[in-house]
């Protein structure tokens, strides 16, 4: 529910909007983004930078190449917030050699009090067999403290095919592998320990719609093998305007759904997390 008065509220666009002058053809990308701009504004302070797909349709040029991200939220007043989040993307390619390095930290707090408190990395290698065909590897670790996450450690494998490309406008690709993770819950009372297989399949899509302007949204889905009912489904779209050759406006939006979420109901407070959790989130990003 919105608030009757309104609290200050400060957010990199407006920072930076003194320091940059984009073309026409920007400002007009920028007005037809507002609406959206002004949703991602409001929206609750949830905060994660989750795609680690590249926006634009094309394969990453040859050498080192790479993105910072950062966002800033805040309000006093009425209310008192405060969050940040921060990414790094490290991407270096060889001749048919990809690999990929990616870094995030999202920490927020309400009136003093630490409401956020995420970290994740992920590695990740791509072989590129053809045009169409790729095969790729890759480890991940995170840990989610209001997520009742200790830590989620995975590694696995698969394979991608492109479906449909057009060099500079659009790619769609599909991918199917799986993963074993290890688990660790903090229930209060007890850790709670999983360690099982998954099947690791998902479709992206790319989509340069003009020079300054493109959208990305990829899809995973990953039940386990042992029981197909325990499932876990990640919807990711994400928006980038253009603002000069190197820096990014990007929104974001994030689904993400778990069919057995952290639940312990023997302890007060009880743990009874939701399954299905959404963020909206606006940051700059910074490209090399």
């Amino acid at each position: 529910m919105m608030p009757r008065h309104l609290p200050a509220q400060t957010n990199l666009h407006f920072i930076f909007k003194d320091m940059l002058k984009p073309s026409s053809t920007v400002k007009l990308a920028l007005r037809r983004s507002s609406i959206f701009f002004s949703l991602c504004l409001i929206a609750p302070n949830i905060y994660a930078i989750s795609n680690i797909e590249n926006e634009r349709p094309n394969l990453p040029e040859q050498g080192l190449s790479g993105s910072l991200k950062i966002g800033l939220n805040g309000k006093t007043g009425n209310q008192e917030e405060r969050s940040h989040e921060g990414a790094a993307k490290i991407v270096y390619r060889l001749n048919n050699e990809i690999f990929i390095a990616l870094m995030e930290k999202d920490y927020g707090s309400t009136l003093g009090v630490k409401t956020t408190d995420r970290d994740f990395l992920h590695a990740r290698w791509v072989h590129l067999l053809n045009t169409r065909w790729a095969t790729e590897g890759f480890a991940q670790w995170e840990k989610d403290e209001f997520d009742n996450l200790n830590s989620r450690v995975l590694g696995g494998g698969g394979g991608r095919y492109i479906v449909a490309q057009k060099q500079d406008v659009y790619s769609f690709a599909l991918g199917l592998g799986a993963f074993y993770e290890i688990e660790k819950q903090n229930l209060v009372s007890h850790q709670e320990t999983n360690k099982l297989w998954r099947l690791n399949s998902y479709y992206t899509y790319k989509h340069q719609i003009n020079e300054n302007v493109a959208f990305a949204n990829t899809t995973y889905y990953q039940p386990s093998t042992n029981d197909f009912s325990d499932f876990r489904v990640l919807f990711d779209a994400g928006i980038s305007v253009k603002l000069s050759n190197s820096l990014q406006l990007q929104f974001n939006y994030r689904l993400t759904h778990d069919s057995e979420p952290a639940k312990n109901l023997l302890v007060s407070p009880v743990i009874d997390n939701y399954k299905t959790n959404t963020e909206y989130t606006t940051a700059i990003s910074y490209k090399f």
